[in-house]
């Protein structure tokens, strides 16, 4: 009762810093010190030695993410004194507790820090890049030593972080080695039967493959203005080349079997990009996967029917369409194999691993 009673009063201390760091936002002018991110180094040593001490708890442990979390928000880069600190209590909190609150503390200095910000410059901004680094490399041994299932709130959090990573730092995310390792993470994730971290994992993808079609969502490269820089495009189809038949096969047996209907839109979302950055490529993917389809469960026409369609607006350049043609497939395929995940064999996806 008594470590409850402490635990309680913990968690009203750092809610009340939390509202304070929301709500008090003074206008300092540029040059001057500010006082509340003054306030912050001072209440900071006692807020990372809670999390040292209860790294296990979990509701501690968001609770003071959160308040940390405010404190970027609310100072923005104001806050540059106490990023070192900071991102080295995140780093090794993520590290001993796995616990996803930590991403999403990075991700608010991630957004805040990063290349084209004001008052950001390229060493402080590559600084946070390596930050983000670590993070993700403590998350794909973490998915090493799990299977998704177990995971899957850590997933979501997870590539949601990518994603802004893709946004703020497009150049050094895709280009980082770690990239690849991380599409085959997002295979991996693509098992589950959850919608929220299936959707992120969808959503990394297509701002990833949006690079690759020179239709990026990042400010960095807008369309029309400045084109995203070749060897970009070029990195972002290698990444394509190396995990595209696993890519392929995870999303189609996830619309035929697993995913909740809520996934759809952008799973068939994510095929059209692949489709519209190598369509060829992708076509083959396609038939390899309809080919491993439980007997029975397709006639030879229907899969030819399919497969044709599909060539044939290829052909014409219509690509476009090839999206309305797979979400008909896969739902008539659906509808008529209504038992989920029953016997997909050789679909399962390969158990993911990482040695980094």
């Amino acid at each position: 009762m008594l470590i409850k009673t402490n635990t309680d009063h913990c968690l009203d201390k750092v809610n009340l810093l939390t509202i304070f760091f929301e709500l008090v936002k003074p206008q300092v002018p540029q040059g001057q010190e500010h006082p509340a991110v003054k306030y912050c180094q001072e209440v900071f040593p006692v807020l990372a030695n809670i999390i040292q001490h209860f790294n296990q708890k979990t509701p501690i442990l968001e609770r003071i993410c959160r308040c940390w979390r405010y404190m970027i928000l609310s100072y923005r880069t104001a806050m540059k004194p106490l990023l070192p600190e900071l991102a080295n209590k995140l780093t090794a909190g993520f590290e001993i507790s796995r616990q996803g609150c930590f991403l999403w503390a990075t991700a608010s200095i991630v957004r805040e820090f990063s290349q084209g910000q004001d008052e950001v410059d390229p060493t402080l901004a590559h600084s946070v890049f390596k930050f983000y680094e670590q993070q993700a490399t403590t998350f794909l041994r973490v998915l090493n030593d799990l299977p998704p299932e177990q995971l899957p709130d850590l997933i979501e959090d997870f590539f949601r972080l990518a994603a802004d990573m893709v946004l703020y730092s497009p150049l050094e995310s895709i280009m980082s080695p770690l990239m690849e390792t991380t599409l085959l993470a997002a295979c991996s994730s693509l098992t589950l039967l959850k919608e929220e971290p299936i959707i992120a994992t969808l959503h990394f993808l297509r701002d990833l493959l949006g690079y690759g079609r020179n239709s990026p969502l990042s400010s960095s490269f807008d369309n029309g203005r400045h084109d995203v820089p070749e060897q970009i495009q070029v990195r972002v189809k290698q990444l394509v080349v190396g995990a595209g038949v696993q890519l392929v096969q995870r999303i189609m047996t996830g619309m035929m079997y697993s995913f909740p209907e809520g996934c759809f839109p952008d799973s068939s979302g994510v095929l059209l990009d692949l489709f519209e950055l190598m369509p060829e490529q992708v076509s083959t993917w396609v038939q390899a996967t309809v080919s491993m389809l439980p007997a029975g469960s397709i006639t030879p026409q229907e899969s030819e029917r399919f497969l044709n369609n599909i060539r044939q607006r290829i052909q014409t350049g219509d690509i476009r369409m090839i999206r309305t043609i797979l979400q008909d497939f896969t739902t008539s395929y659906r509808r008529r194999n209504v038992a989920p995940r029953e016997g997909l064999g050789r679909l399962e996806a390969s158990r993911f691993r990482f040695t980094g």
